[in-house]
């Protein structure tokens, strides 16, 4: 705290005076009641600080457990929808595996059904060159004999 340059003009040091203080004394006892009443002062400020410094932890754990349950409820929403979101991809992708075997299976089948198809039009088609084999191999024989007259007849003449 600062001094005043002009103690003897004081209000306190004039009472001292009148009240027949010593002289000497007056200055060291103004100087004590400015030191006390600093004292208290930094004792009262220091209070204050110490209620304020417990009123702002008490306001920060507050606002600490409020964010706090703030995030819990966050994350159990966000684990709902991610829940629910899993469930729905489940269900799709498992309407869709259905919706995929149905297709090959109906593949397969039509596919069967064509390789059946093209086994009995090969099955036609060896008994048509078997009837064929039947039919033009006597002919070829018949045509031979007399295309082998001719070329003796050619060859002798």
């Amino acid at each position: 705290m600062p001094t005043s340059t002009k103690l003897e003009t004081s209000a306190i040091h004039r009472v001292l005076l009148d009240s027949g203080a010593d002289p000497k004394l007056i200055h060291p006892a103004i100087e004590e009641m400015r030191n006390l009443s600093g004292q208290n002062v930094i004792t009262a400020i220091g209070g204050q600080i110490t209620e304020l410094r417990s009123e702002t932890q008490a306001q920060i754990t507050d606002v600490q457990s409020e964010m706090q349950a703030q995030i819990n409820d966050l994350r159990s929403e966000m684990q709902t929808q991610i829940n629910d979101l899993r469930s729905e991809m489940h269900t799709q992708i498992s309407n869709l595996r259905a919706e995929m075997q149905a297709e090959f299976t109906g593949l397969r089948a039509e596919m069967q059904g064509q390789i059946n198809g093209l086994q009995v039009q090969i099955t036609a088609l060896r008994a048509e060159m078997n009837t064929l084999n039947k039919v033009i191999w006597p002919l070829i024989s018949l045509l031979f004999i007399p295309m082998l007259g001719l070329l003796y007849k050619i060859l002798t003449s």
